[in-house]
């Protein structure tokens, strides 16, 4: 009986310090051309990766009508695109700018965040508008098996479009 005692104790002291020793490794959070990059913001891959959601749902002021996936193939693991939500809201008031077509905000793992400028030549806005729009697509098309697709627009501004997406997806026009 001491010995079967013992083994369960020395399994648990080992399982604790294998559990101690673990490193974890996250993907590595890109910015999109022309931003800046984590250093110059004062932040890591693995900071994004375990920062919190705000605990309310983002509310867009912008006449869209936004949508979740449209196709399977456009779904991403939600955890990366939260790390894109989180390096674009750090940004705060630097501008999130589309010259034409799209235009590419960040990445990390199989996500990723464009936007499109609706309608015009060119669109911008503050690149904390553009973290609200990934952050109601997290909000409302997140599914269960936990991967998320989705566009809606900035914050305040209805004609730059945002896509929160699997990176190798590109049929993203809305």
């Amino acid at each position: 009986m001491k010995l079967t005692h013992l083994s369960s104790a020395s399994i648990a002291f080992a399982s604790s310090m294998l559990a101690t020793g673990i490193v974890v490794s996250y993907p590595e959070v890109i910015p999109g051309p022309g931003l800046p990059g984590l250093a110059d913001i004062g932040v890591t891959s693995a900071q994004l990766y375990v920062m919190e959601l705000p605990s309310t749902s983002a509310k867009i002021l912008a006449r869209f009508q936004p949508y979740c996936g449209p196709a399977e193939q456009a779904y991403a693991n939600v955890k990366n695109i939260v790390a894109c939500y989180h390096y674009l809201n750090k940004l705060g008031h630097t501008q999130c700018t589309v010259s034409a077509g799209w235009s590419e905000f960040c990445f990390s793992g199989n996500g990723k965040i464009t936007g499109f400028a609706y309608g015009e030549a060119s669109q911008s806005s503050y690149c904390s508008d553009v973290a609200h729009a990934v952050l109601y697509t997290i909000d409302h098309c997140t599914r269960p098996d936990q991967s998320v697709a989705g566009l809606q627009a900035a914050n305040g501004n209805g004609n730059l479009i945002v896509s929160s997406v699997n990176r190798k997806w590109d049929g993203h026009r809305p």
